[in-house]
């Protein structure tokens, strides 16, 4: 009677672990679905380069692009005359996309009223400095390059 038990209770534990033994055969379209959404897409493996920054630390490369790009803003408008009535102080948050082929575009965005009024030429001359930035290398994700965007603070001080 036991044999016969065993032998029952035996055939219902294999017919109840079949499914788990059989190898399932993966969609590759939703196991690619899955893998992309599991990418956090805010972040770079590495960011965009100008070529004086590709010898720096990973660390340091974030800042000597920002800081390359303020620069050569800062040095464009200098070289240009402003004249003002009024003294302006303040710091206008600049968009910019890296598109995957290496290029910067100046993203739209609101420029005070002040300096709209003092400088009403000011987005041209910023979009004349961001055209002549050095040729940059975009960011890339997966070894795979992307678009980036960027808001870079621009401080404006004039008397």
């Amino acid at each position: 009677m036991t044999k016969r038990f065993y032998f029952i209770y035996v055939l219902i534990f294999t017919f109840c672990s079949c499914d788990h033994l059989i190898v399932k055969k993966e969609n590759q379209e939703e196991v690619l679905k899955e893998k992309w959404n599991e990418i956090d897409k805010n972040q770079v493996d590495e960011p965009p380069l100008f070529e004086a920054c590709k010898h720096a630390s990973e660390e340091e490369q974030k800042n000597c692009f920002q800081n390359l790009i303020n620069k050569h803003i800062s040095n464009h408008l200098t070289d240009h005359t402003i004249t003002v009535t009024e003294s302006i102080n303040d710091t206008i948050w600049v968009p910019l996309l890296i598109t995957k082929e290496g290029d910067i575009v100046l993203e739209d965005f609101l420029v005070p009223d002040i300096i709209t009024s003092q400088i009403p030429d000011f987005k041209d001359i910023l979009e004349e400095s961001i055209d002549q930035l050095p040729e940059v290398e975009p960011a890339h994700t997966r070894s795979t390059p992307v678009n980036t965007r960027y808001k870079l603070p621009l401080v404006i001080r004039i008397n």
